[in-house]
């Protein structure tokens, strides 16, 4: 036999090949799209690996659903599943949320007149059609689709001859084909990918209307990417099912994650909520909008595949659940939301704003044929279907799905339409190849360059709400009152610089505060890089508060468009409130070591820097003396603890040293401080220190308000 080829793929995963076929250790999402790129085989066996999700990059890695249906719907074969016992029931509970929709749904509480109302699908009947093969009428299961093979006592599974063993002892997954053995780690995680690190020179500035596409593609293509979309509104992003990766590439594309603060989830296939963990965990806290029905399946599958309870899932996102057919404010606009017909609850929705509307479809079989077929059967109400049918095809922008039938609406139903309707049209979940030339449609351009901005009639407010929009979004500014709106309006001046322009210089008195609306800044201390400053991030207030030099230089790295504010007008315009206070703090801070003391720390040394001057904020300073007790054994503490310099113990009821403090230890661990609990621990200096504490209440809040770093450290071990 041939020797057993290893593919690493690009997406994440590990191809084998053997003589029962090519087995995969892992699936990320997406990466069904490595092999059809590869032109090979889907695989047909994957081995779950240790851990099913990935903390490093918020993703799944057995992101199983995609290969499963391709299998199955498309080459009509069973996905081989190796696994635990334990994981086993953890993936179909998956499978099961996706391909099969909720067990439990009660979509009458969403609608404003809940049973009264005409339109009221009857979703389990819609959701039972689309798993019943109309041949034979047999509803098919997850039994159907996959087949799980769990390791048995000696922790080993034999498929067509080829054994695959699990070591406990090393973490590692054995292949033994014949006379031939691959070893691989179990525990897999993501390769290190450089999507986020690079500089791109091109700057964004958002549009007052706007939709970026961000993949107009489907799950099975193996060229395009899926599709995603930002509807930006009164210059603040909206993310719609977020792709995965798109937070980080948007990122390099100098979009930070300010820019967009919430996020619509339509529904729970993998293609659609994948990314969703990922952007919402990306730097502070995200708003999801969607329905509680949605939310649920949502919250269910990340709870299982990170193995963290429901109320755990729920803390780190601010849900505000939709009504169907009842218009949201977002951002200034009005959303209202629709149920689609599709196999499993999904949404779609309609923007209006600014004498503007734009209907995005989501996942939606929108064919009246179909729909005359579903009344015949009674499976749509003639309050259902006279909504579906109404469809109203004359608006200033549709973004259109054109999927694979009988889940999404056939091209030919698209085909049909008159040109005064296929003119307003965008589509998306398909390819260029399926759209007949000179047919009148089109694909959704892709990427920000191509971001259709959307000509509205301009309000005598407009501008003003986008200035105070990005102000109030920045920390320092989050409890600015009211009356002081009109005053930063009068005091700001629009400002462009170079890439290559000076900002600041190191050891200039420096008379101007600047926030940066769009573009990319170095902060250079000592001639020594110190840090990457992007859209949202603020500087000069130490210069002006202190009187005193700059600290830094501030080098534009791309094109700048900035807010300035004068010296003499900032001061006034903070004066007599608490961002004075905060500031001055922050100075002092840093002046004794805050900052190198936040970098020595695992944790937070990767924070942003806006993140990093929030911690700072909030920071004490507290020096002790060798051998004070700092805090004694089994009390309650009021206070988190930074170590800065010097060194502390940790020691038990008795007073031994359970391990030694250092710089940039922290002593305060979430998962304590949310419930309460007595820590069973005692600090004590060794000698004498200078160290940052942080009261309770503060620290908990500054968890709450960064949930990814609250996650990273609920259960890490440290005190």
């Amino acid at each position: 036999m041939k020797k057993m080829k290893t593919i690493y793929l690009s997406k994440g995963g590990i191809i084998v090949d053997t003589t029962a076929g090519a087995i995969q250790l892992g699936s990320p999402p997406e990466t069904i799209k490595d092999s059809l790129a590869m032109n090979r085989a889907v695989p047909e066996i994957y081995i779950a690996p240790k851990s099913l999700f990935s903390n490093k990059k918020m993703l799944s890695l057995m992101d199983i659903e995609f290969p499963c249906n391709y299998n199955f719907f498309i080459m009509k074969k069973k996905t081989t599943i190796v696994c635990t016992e334990k994981q086993k029931k953890i993936i179909y509970s998956i499978l099961e949320e996706s391909i099969i929709g909720p067990e439990q749904i009660n979509i009458d509480l969403e609608y404003y007149d809940g049973r009264n109302n005409p339109a009221l699908p009857d979703m389990k009947k819609e959701m039972m059609y689309f798993r019943t093969n109309e041949e034979n009428n047999e509803t098919f299961k997850i039994e159907n689709i996959v087949d799980f093979r769990t390791f048995n006592s000696i922790n080993t599974v034999t498929i067509n001859g080829v054994d695959i063993k699990l070591n406990n002892d090393d973490s590692t997954i054995e292949i033994i084909d014949q006379n031939q053995k691959v070893s691989l780690p179990w525990d897999i995680n993501y390769q290190e990918s450089d999507i986020g690190n690079r500089i791109y020179s091109d700057i964004f500035i958002p549009p007052s209307f706007g939709i970026t596409t961000l993949g107009s593609s489907h799950g099975f293509d193996p060229k395009g990417k899926t599709s995603g979309f930002i509807f930006w509104i009164n210059g603040v992003g909206v993310m719609v099912d977020p792709p995965v990766d798109s937070a980080l590439w948007l990122m390099e594309q100098n979009v930070t994650p300010k820019m967009v603060n919430s996020v619509i989830l339509t529904h729970c296939h993998s293609d659609h909520d994948s990314g969703v963990m990922q952007k919402i965990l990306q730097e502070g806290r995200i708003t999801l909008y969607t329905t509680p029905t949605i939310f649920s399946s949502f919250i269910k599958k990340i709870s299982l595949l990170a193995e963290l309870s429901v109320i755990d899932i729920i803390e780190l996102i601010d849900f505000i659940p939709i009504m169907i057919a009842k218009p949201i404010n977002i951002n200034g606009a009005m959303v209202t939301f629709s149920y689609r017909l599709h196999s499993i609850p999904t949404i779609g929705f309609e923007i209006s704003f600014k004498n503007r509307t734009v209907v995005y479809t989501s996942d939606h079989l929108n064919d009246i044929d179909f729909f005359n077929k579903l009344l015949k059967k009674g499976i749509l109400s003639q309050g259902r279907y006279d909504e579906l049918a109404g469809f109203d095809w004359n608006k200033n922008i549709i973004i259109h799905e054109a999927g694979v039938p009988p889940l999404h609406t056939p091209m030919e139903t698209l085909l049909k339409l008159p040109y005064e309707n296929k003119r307003n049209i965008y589509l998306v979940h398909t390819d260029k190849s399926k759209i007949p030339d000179d047919s009148g449609l089109k694909i959704s351009p892709t990427g920000l360059a191509n971001t259709m901005i959307i000509d509205s009639t301009p309000t005598i407010h407009g501008e003003s709400i986008e200035i105070l929009n990005l102000i109030t979004h920045i920390d320092i500014f989050e409890d600015t009152p009211l009356k002081k709106g009109g005053e930063i309006l009068s005091v700001i001046k629009y400002v462009k610089f170079k890439s290559g322009d000076c900002l600041v210089k190191e050891g200039d008195i420096n008379k101007r505060f600047f926030i940066i609306i769009a573009g990319k800044a170095r902060v250079i201390e000592n001639e020594t890089d110190k840090a990457f400053i992007s859209s949202g991030s603020y500087f000069g207030e130490s210069s002006i508060i202190q009187n005193a030099p700059a600290l830094n230089t501030i080098i534009a790295v791309t094109d700048i468009v900035s807010i300035v504010i004068d010296s003499d007008d900032f001061l006034a315009l903070i004066s007599n409130m608490n961002i004075y206070e905060k500031l001055q703090k922050l100075c002092h801070n840093r002046k004794i070591g805050s900052w190198e003391t936040i970098n020595n720390n695992k944790y937070f040394n990767e924070l942003t820097i806006n993140q990093k001057n929030n911690l700072e904020i909030i920071l004490e300073e507290y020096n002790v003396e060798e051998n004070e007790v700092i805090e004694n054994y089994s009390n309650s503490m009021d206070y988190a603890y930074l170590w800065g310099d010097g060194i502390g113990l940790l020691t038990d009821e008795n007073g031994n040293t359970i391990k030694e403090i250092n710089k940039g230890n922290f002593i305060g661990n979430p998962e304590n401080l949310i419930s309460n609990r007595d820590h069973k621990i005692g600090i004590v200096a060794k000698t004498n220190s200078k160290l940052f504490r942080i009261p309770w209440q503060s620290m908990i809040k500054f968890f709450q308000q960064n949930p990814k770093l609250l996650l990273e450290m609920r259960n890490n071990g440290d005190y």
